[in-house]
């Protein structure tokens, strides 16, 4: 394995080296969500659909302890950034314990699917479709937050590629199962939807026992601590105290998107809802790969406040947002010029192809201003500034999303999907200005996520690993 990379003195090569394989991890899982819509839709336009429908739903319930696992990127950079190797591998095994313990409690959940669908008044063959897939991916719900904690740990301490060696390989496991089990090849049940949830519960549980291996090699071991299995509840507090407000950004975000795409939209029918899970495909294709580079953004930021170094933190979050809005402008540019072409890719009805054709041209708009808000509110997470960010966010989303769709359904529903649309895409826009702002004024540079005071658990560990990070090079 390769030592941690270094800081050259070309900014551009630096953010690219660890955020290529993010990245990559990143379009990784958009191509295997892509390639499942695309068999399923050889079955029919509403399985396809229900990848969408009931897996933003099975990840409106796992965002939370996404969202505070998202920390531990933060908290083992700064640490790795300080050259404080032994707390990086104290904090992964918080995030383990946090991700255990979360999959467990939402497990509770597999009984209330039906009832938790058919509430959202969808037709009955499509709450069946939804609920035989939610069921099933919840099942991997522990493994899911496991691996990612994992994954936060192994990108604080500069090994990405590993990141993504195990996603790809995860990926290529879930590939195979579908084609075996959604159309039966091979000797194995043709199972449809359910083959497709199986497979992807296949590359889930295939990317964590990829990233437990390499926690467990020799070298990450020794020097970054990662068998320290203990629970310590002084560095859960702190995770859970800066990964609180994340969590709940995340979560409710989630939570009011998926009211969105599965309450507010459902209002204007099925082609509606079926439209909807499409056009939120075609975003992810857009803003995964921009949440490779926020990721990178994010163990940069905590690297260099803990090196001190404020300057840096601002030079490669303008960088990353200068490379994610090139990408994203490109990506809208293509959804509006190629918008029928692209939802006639999943459904040949007319209707959706029309709805979801009107979609994309409010997705083509949003990019830019998605851009800003994945950039600055990676770096923002970096350095610690989560709770105002998440008040601010939730109170926008739920007003002007949630109850300005609500109402746009409601009392204009002449406009038809455009009405909550427009909001939706007013929202990004406040949104990604307010974030840009508030890392411009520079309030994030006063947090600190550890005591001056703090000793160092066992020297001799810290001094036999010292010379682990290379002197670097600043600009």
């Amino acid at each position: 394995m390769s030592d941690p990379i270094h800081i050259t003195r070309r900014p551009s090569v630096e953010l690219l080296m660890l955020a290529g394989p993010s990245i990559a991890q990143m379009i990784s899982y958009t191509l295997m969500q892509f390639i499942d819509r695309l068999m399923l839709a050889k079955i029919g336009t509403a399985q396809a659909a229900v990848t969408g429908t009931a897996g933003l739903t099975f990840f409106c319930f796992i965002s939370f302890g996404s969202g505070v696992l998202s920390l531990i990127n933060a908290l083992a950079s700064q640490a790795y950034g300080r050259k404080d190797l032994r707390q990086t591998g104290q904090f992964l095994w918080q995030g383990i314990w946090w991700g255990l313990a979360f999959g467990l409690v939402i497990l509770s959940l597999y009984p209330l699917a039906e009832p938790l669908f058919a509430r959202m008044k969808h037709t009955p063959r499509m709450v069946a479709l939804e609920t035989q897939y939610f069921q099933i991916v919840l099942l991997a719900g522990t493994v899911k937050l496991t691996a990612m904690a994992m994954g936060q740990f192994l990108l604080a301490i500069h090994r990405p590629t590993l990141v993504f060696i195990a996603a790809f390989t995860g990926v290529c496991a879930n590939c195979l199962l579908n084609w075996l089990l959604i159309f039966g090849h091979g000797g194995f049940p043709r199972m449809e939807l359910a083959g497709s949830a199986w497979g992807l519960n296949t590359g889930v549980f295939t990317e964590m026992l990829i990233l437990l291996a390499f926690i467990a090699s020799p070298k990450i071991r020794h020097t970054y601590n990662t068998f320290d299995w203990r629970f310590r509840w002084d560095k859960m507090k702190t995770l859970l105290r800066v990964g609180t407000p994340a969590g709940l950004q995340f979560s409710c975000d989630i939570i009011a998107w998926t009211v969105f795409a599965n309450i507010i939209i459902a209002k204007f029918g099925d082609a509606a809802i079926m439209a909807n899970s499409f056009a939120f495909g075609y975003m992810a294709v857009s803003f995964m790969p921009a949440i490779g580079l926020g990721v990178a953004v994010t163990a940069l930021t905590g690297k260099y406040i803990g090196m001190n170094r404020h300057d840096l933190v601002r030079r490669r979050a303008h960088l990353g947002f200068v490379f994610a809005a090139s990408y994203m402008f490109l990506c809208g540019v293509g959804f509006f010029l190629f918008r029928h072409k692209l939802m006639g890719i999943f459904s040949d009805n007319l209707e959706v192809q029309s709805v979801g054709a009107t979609m994309l041209i409010f997705v083509a708009i949003y990019q830019i201003f998605d851009a800003m808000f994945v950039i600055y509110s990676s770096a923002l997470r970096g350095a610690g500034d989560t709770l105002i960010p998440t008040i601010v966010q939730l109170t926008l989303i739920w007003s002007i999303v949630v109850g300005g769709g609500i109402l746009a359904a409601r009392h204009a529903p002449s406009y038809g999907i455009s009405g909550p649309w427009t909001l939706a895409t007013l929202f990004g826009a406040i949104l990604g200005i307010y974030l840009l702002i508030r890392f411009q004024r520079g309030k994030w540079q006063t947090i600190r996520l550890h005591h001056d005071n703090e000793t160092v658990e066992n020297s001799k560990f810290e001094t036999r690993n010292s010379n682990q990070i290379p002197n670097s090079k600043f600009e």
